[in-house]
């Protein structure tokens, strides 16, 4: 049979914003909260904050030009500090893509060892957002060991990716968080 072979389903599931599993398929061991790990990815340990009021204001937001709004601009970041929580940042990353759209924040104006969070589409059509880190060898987006997002709304609809989490300032993840009470280039995509 042409095209005949092994098919693999892999998923993902989601408890609440502190209890989630990725990348699961048929043969994962049953994970409970303790063990949640799949491929080496756990989620993050914290407790969430409250997410952002839809109305909330961005105090920094990089946009793709200068006179562009949130709902048309091809890429829009926004930050700032969370109002139940100012150990937290809330993020809102929304633009035109089909794959994905990230901000990384890095050392030097080069990627290796940025700091990236970003939105990604599912093959399913929903958007998962995700933790990683370009690592100094040059392997780019290679998920963070911890997860340490606090996803609050995530949506890809008409070429549109927009999702809104929130993240400490300073994690526990010292090996591929960077504190982002620092200096960075800021790296858009």
């Amino acid at each position: 049979l042409e095209g005949s072979g092994e098919v693999n389903f892999v998923y993902s599931v989601m408890q609440s914003s502190l209890q989630y599993w990725v990348r699961l398929n048929a043969s994962s061991p049953v994970l409970t909260y303790k063990d949640a790990q799949t491929d080496g990815v756990s989620p993050m340990d914290a407790p969430c904050p409250a997410a952002p009021s839809p109305s909330a204001v961005y105090r920094f937001t990089a946009t793709s030009s200068p006179n562009c709004v949130q709902s048309s601009c091809d890429y829009f970041l926004g930050i700032r500090t969370n109002d139940n929580d100012p150990t937290y940042l809330d993020f809102v990353l929304e633009g035109s893509a089909t794959g994905w759209i990230g901000v990384g924040f890095a050392p030097n104006p080069a990627m290796a060892s940025a700091d990236v969070l970003g939105c990604v589409v599912q093959i399913s059509g929903g958007v998962a957002i995700v933790d990683a880190w370009n690592n100094a060898g040059g392997h780019s987006n290679v998920r963070d060991t911890i997860q340490n997002v606090c996803p609050h709304s995530a949506s890809y609809s008409n070429g549109r990716i927009q999702c809104v989490f929130s993240r400490q300032i300073i994690t526990n993840d010292t090996a591929q968080d960077v504190p982002m009470n620092g200096s960075y280039y800021l790296l858009y995509g």
